[in-house]
């Protein structure tokens, strides 16, 4: 115990100091982004247009708080994951599918380039729209983990996903 006023301050400081590097430790620890949940990944109703379509950009800028890099993240995920699970109701205009296979003819990284710090994962996902409700649906019933989830797919069957089973209308 501390016997005059001059010790209780040094003691207080030791104390104060202690819990800065405590705090310090906690922070740098802590993950940048909060982990998602699969009821996280869902559109904004702004988002969602008169037939119930939204891009997948648009849902995963919405899950992640319009933070660009951790939309991209999540991004590359659900295009990997809706590759490898042949889902069949991704849909693009006439104009934007053009548009896509222009791009893959010219650089074929459009495709191929599906990491999260990849901008071309932004190109595809801005131009892949879903149904909203269907596709929240297709994810809980495929187990779509945003958190922990590892997806990858193929570079043939990235091809043939975009090729094959979007739906151009």
């Amino acid at each position: 115990m501390a016997d005059t006023e001059t010790d209780n301050k040094a003691e207080d400081t030791a104390i104060e100091g202690q819990a800065g590097v405590d705090a310090a430790a906690t922070e740098s620890a802590a993950p940048e982004a909060p982990l998602l949940s699969l009821s996280d990944i869902k559109a904004a109703p702004a988002d969602i247009d008169e037939d119930g379509f939204v891009s997948i950009w648009n849902i995963a800028a919405n899950a992640c708080n319009k933070n660009t890099v951790q939309a991209r993240e999540l991004s590359a995920k659900l295009l990997c994951f809706l590759c490898k699970k042949q889902c069949d109701f991704v849909v693009t205009s006439g104009s934007n599918a053009e548009y896509l296979d222009q791009w893959f003819e010219r650089d074929n990284k459009l495709l191929y380039d599906w990491k999260p710090e990849s901008e071309t994962v932004d190109v595809v996902a801005q131009h892949a729209e879903v149904p909203h409700d269907a596709f929240v649906s297709f994810l809980a019933n495929n187990k779509f983990d945003p958190a922990n989830g590892k997806y990858t797919a193929t570079r043939a069957v990235r091809v043939q996903w975009f090729q094959e089973m979007w739906c151009v209308g």
